[in-house]
């Protein structure tokens, strides 16, 4: 029986020291991810925002936020001018953003509905937006709960400010907004295999 446990142990302790997921170093996106049956792709950008009053050594949390122009269906003759280069270009045309706040500068896992709970601001929550051609919001989702729903940090360089994590993510529509392209999108906006490997950029708060 001890030697049973034994085993139990070393398998649970082997399956959380197990090496993680990574971005191939040859990436030319900082983010890539299947989204529902497609590759999804864009840069991000990993926000760290201190406080006037902080030490940068407190900010213990950053936002992650993501853009791509990838076509999607509904967004009619498509972007004006049409890019294609997943934002590595400032230029682009922004098609879609995708946005998670409060992550902790640390590694381990953190749960989405947790990370929305943290947040300050009303509308400072995880979510998928699709974006027209005059920089409106055609399309939204959002995270009500669904499986999965998770992001994890699985290295910090502090000497670089380089952050790679992984995410799994779930939105659905948000129906709260009576926007053009509700209710001809897909109902769910599934992210799975998401991966990240992004220097931190350092955003510093003026005073209220």
């Amino acid at each position: 029986m001890k030697a049973f446990c034994r085993c139990i142990f070393f398998l649970v302790f082997c399956a959380g020291c197990a090496k993680q997921p990574s971005l191939p170093e040859n990436s030319v996106f900082n983010v890539t991810s299947i989204l529902n049956d497609s590759v999804w792709y864009g840069t991000g950008k990993v926000l760290r925002l201190k406080e006037a009053d902080q030490k940068m050594e407190d900010v213990r949390q950053f936002n992650l936020l993501v853009h791509t122009d990838i076509d999607y269906n509904g967004m009619g003759g498509g972007p004006n001018p049409n890019t294609s280069n997943g934002c590595l270009d400032p230029e682009c045309t922004r098609t879609q953003g995708l946005v998670i706040y409060n992550i902790p500068l640390k590694k381990g896992r953190s749960n989405i509905a947790r990370l929305n709970k943290r947040s300050k601001l009303k509308n400072e929550y995880a979510s998928l937006s699709y974006i027209g051609n005059a920089g409106g919001l055609l399309n939204s989702y959002v995270y009500r709960g669904q499986k999965p729903g998770w992001v994890r940090v699985t290295k910090f360089d502090k000497a670089t400010g380089i952050v790679e994590g992984r995410f799994a993510i779930t939105f659905t529509e948000d129906n709260t907004r009576d926007l053009f392209l509700h209710n001809i999108m897909p109902p769910a906006a599934r992210f799975t295999n998401g991966l990240f490997r992004i220097k931190i950029t350092d955003v510093y708060l003026k005073k209220p």
